[in-house]
């Protein structure tokens, strides 16, 4: 026999939110007839409904097939009013008004259940969307019922999981334990051996009976709650997911509409894309015949003309002319399918539909930015509020549906001595914005998620870019709604990614811990989505943005800014990852508590990077003379570089017997070879290439005052060349000045090219070499990717 134990029809009519009681929409929409012809669709032998403190609804089926009555009763702990559900079935008219009058005091409830034999349960008992319940009364609710819901078909399928393990470890000991705790004593024998039972918990007549209970076979009613009561069930179906919550919230809003504004609202072009919409449809797709009646409509009603204002026509004109263009519906058409379910298709569709238009209204922003026209950019962005307004339901949906993963911690840990399995922090996902490019980040990002899939850790990393070659490591890539150039950072694009398909999947996947790499598109969605889902997000400060906008745009205003967006971005993270000591005294100093701040560790290659890789004729065949110094430099080739400085130490260092090399690319490339023709350009070098041209070099410069690390000076100091670096950032860190190469004064030439000239002398002693390799030789990526994972 089946039942679903946990589910409401209309007369659940009051809402718990505040907002939603204030506007007038009711909890529940569906009419108790039809609600109980799709229960025994699904297979329901039995029909009830657990109303909010209400019977009507079962009333009006009472006398069909499998029907009985039910409440879910609001009760409360005397000591602090906290609020407690209990779902009882099979009562009587005189029993449910009786209970009314007890129902404020949860220990004359219980008196009152057992007294009466009376089947029932407490309702969901570790959700709790408002305030957590203090632990003394968890305890308590352990002492005092038998019967828990363990499967709920509406809320985080986390909660169930903790429920099972939780109440499957409870000893007599700890029974014990807590009745001597509250002078309480069991209500039940074998009070450790609880009794789980499934809902659907259905609000939106959606989903009836997702998740049921299920007993031996039985005659009626009366002996189905009789096998419950003796404990002979089991919770079956599966739990909910926000994608669940938010559909059921659209449809009470389409009824909500439908009774305040009339049948205009539900027939009409809104109506109708409504109702294709809830179904999974494109909501866009109609027939001619629709359009001219649709046109027709809002003519008569006047709605049409609402529609032409300027607000409205120019967002109206920016959805019409995008979503008519074939390929963006071929798009869709590939997005949704293989999707079966309405409530995921409805959501990619929704997603897809504002995510395009997000994204119109962004890049149309950053292009008038880019050309000075702030207040234009700021009307434009105003533009997205209407557009991503009704996503509300799936925002409220990820947020109101997120456990309190502390709190469940802390319930775990009283009632099974331990943390739950589903609560311990397992599963990682890395939000990166970069991962092919050649640049630090990029590296640092695959060698510590290499290091820490090889000890067996579960960390996948998550981007959107067009197109991923990578394939060393796992990956998740969200094909970009599209992607931009940052104005001033020529060859840096960044992509707009799916935000709402992001944070689904991240809850879907049940990540524990969020790592994000930048402050980018990607990084901000990870940071929404941890908000959201309650989940521990810590970053890593891998670049210097505000001198980088310093030095490009050469405006101080546009630097603060930048520091402004920076600090509230990183005050938001439970930790900070820094690269240098210098840079944790910096973001304190700016007013990151010191808790959260910590050092990344890092790794090294020093097979790969070493001075046995030397070849004679690698710069030869280059182009450099046989037997020259050669000092090179390794990295992108831009202006924040201070690239500059370098050119400018040449001219006072030129002399025969030297040579100067660059490996890498970027947009100060073109301008860097006009003002150095005689330098030797490689471009990008990679692997056993790039080992090569470190170790055939004797000098390696970095003047660079933007760097928060530097991997190319681990790598050549690992190939046993010394580095010359400035005094500002994080490469400072790496070098004893000396001994391993030498740290100057940032952006002076003279000293940078003094710095360099001592470097040569040494390098000819050949000390220097010997003692720049050792300096890093104990560096590994392993006991870095080991350190990582278990400080994060």
């Amino acid at each position: 026999m089946k039942a679903d134990l946990h589910i409401h029809s209309k007369y659940s009519a009051r809402a718990p939110e505040w907002f939603f009681r204030k506007i007038g929409l009711a909890d529940s929409y569906s009419e108790p007839r039809a609600l109980y012809d799709r229960l025994r669709v699904a297979g329901m032998d039995c029909v009830t409904f657990t109303d909010h403190n209400r019977i009507e609804g079962c009333l009006e089926i009472a006398g069909m097939p499998g029907a009985f009555t039910s409440v879910q009763v609001s009760t409360r702990f005397p000591e602090d009013r906290a609020k407690i559900h209990l779902l009882v079935w099979g009562i009587t008219e005189t029993q449910h008004a009786e209970m009314q009058e007890l129902r404020e005091n949860i220990y004359d409830m219980q008196r009152y259940l057992a007294q009466h034999d009376l089947a029932h349960a407490v309702a969901h008992p570790f959700y709790r969307p408002s305030e957590p319940l203090p632990i003394g009364h968890v305890e308590r609710l352990v002492l005092l019922f038998r019967h828990f819901e363990g499967l709920n078909g509406l809320r985080d399928r986390l909660l169930g999981e903790v429920t099972r393990f939780v109440f499957g470890a409870l000893t007599p000991d700890r029974i014990d334990e807590f009745a001597n705790r509250h002078g309480l004593a069991p209500t039940h024998a074998d009070a450790w051996r609880k009794v789980l039972i499934g809902g659907s918990d259905d609000h939106g007549g959606l989903r009836p009976a997702r998740a049921f209970t299920e007993t031996p076979a039985a005659a009626d009613s009366a002996e189905f709650l009789a096998h419950v009561r003796a404990g002979r069930c089991e919770a079956r179906g599966e739990g909910g997911t926000p994608l669940t919550v938010s559909h059921g919230l659209y449809s009470n809003l389409r009824h909500f509409a439908g009774m305040r504004f009339g049948g205009a609202s539900t027939t009409g072009l809104v109506g109708k894309m409504f109702s294709r919409f809830m179904e999974g449809e494109d909501p866009t797709e109609f027939s001619w015949t629709e359009k001219l009646g649709f046109l027709a409509e809002g003519i008569a009603s006047g709605q049409i003309f609402e529609l032409a204002k300027p607000a409205n026509a120019s967002m109206w004109r920016h959805f019409a002319t995008h979503f008519s263009q074939t390929a963006v519906k071929k798009r869709l058409a590939e997005q949704t399918e293989g999707i079966v379910e309405p409530e995921r298709r409805a959501f990619v569709i929704a997603n897809f539909f504002a995510s395009q238009l997000a994204f119109h209204f962004f890049t149309s922003f950053v292009e008038k930015v880019s050309r000075g026209n702030p207040l234009e950019a700021l009307q434009e962005a105003a533009m997205l509020a209407p557009v991503l307004a009704p996503l509300a339901p799936y925002a409220y949906a990820f947020k109101s549906q997120a456990p309190d993963r502390p709190w469940l911690a802390e319930v775990s840990r009283a009632l099974a001595g331990e943390v739950a399995p589903a609560l311990r922090n397992t599963k990682r996902a890395w939000f990166t914005d970069t991962l092919e490019d050649v640049n630090g980040v990029a590296n640092t990002i695959r060698r510590l998620t290499a290091a820490c899939r090889a000890e067996g850790h579960d960390l996948v990393v998550v981007t959107s870019r067009s197109e991923i070659t990578i394939t060393d490591i796992p990956i998740k890539n969200f094909a970009p709604i599209g992607e931009f150039e940052l104005p001033e950072y020529e060859l840096q694009k960044l992509s707009f990614p799916p935000i709402l398909q992001m944070i689904e999947y991240i809850q879907r996947e049940g990540f524990t811990e969020l790592i994000i790499s930048t402050p980018g598109p990607i990084g901000l969605t990870a940071l929404l989505a941890a908000k959201l889902l309650g989940l521990r997000a810590c970053g890593i400060y891998h670049t210097d943005f505000p001198q980088y906008i310093r030095i490009l745009t050469d405006d101080s205003f546009l630097e603060t800014l930048t520091w402004s967006y920076m600090k509230w971005f990183y005050d938001a993270l439970d930790v900070l990852y820094v690269n240098s000591e210098g840079y944790r005294r910096a973001w304190r100093e700016r007013g990151i508590a010191e808790e959260k701040l910590r050092i990344l560790p890092r790794g090294l290659d020093t097979a790969l990077f070493h001075p046995s890789r030397r070849d004679a004729e690698f710069w030869t065949k280059r182009g450099v003379s046989r037997g020259a110094t050669v000092l090179l430099y390794v990295g992108r080739v831009s202006k924040e570089k201070d690239l500059d400085v370098i050119a400018q130490a040449w001219a006072k260092l030129r002399r025969d017997g030297f040579a100067l090399a660059f490996v890498g690319d970027g947009p100060y490339r073109a301008e860097l070879q006009r003002q150095l023709p005689d330098a030797v350009f490689t471009g990008v070098l990679a692997g056993r290439e790039l080992a090569t041209a470190y170790a055939s070099a004797d000098v390696f410069l970095f003047p660079s005052t933007t760097d928060t690390f530097g991997n190319v000076i681990l790598e050549a100091l690992a190939s046993g060349v010394p580095c010359v670096v400035s005094d500002q950032g994080g490469p400072k860190d790496l070098v004893e000045s000396g001994r391993t190469g030498f740290i100057t004064r940032a952006l002076d030439v003279e000293d940078f090219a003094r710095g360099v000239a001592q470097a040569v002398e040494q390098v000819a002693g050949g000390s220097i070499r010997t003692a720049a390799r050792a300096s890093v030789e104990n560096r590994d990526w392993s006991e870095a990717g080991r350190e990582f994972w278990a400080g994060a």
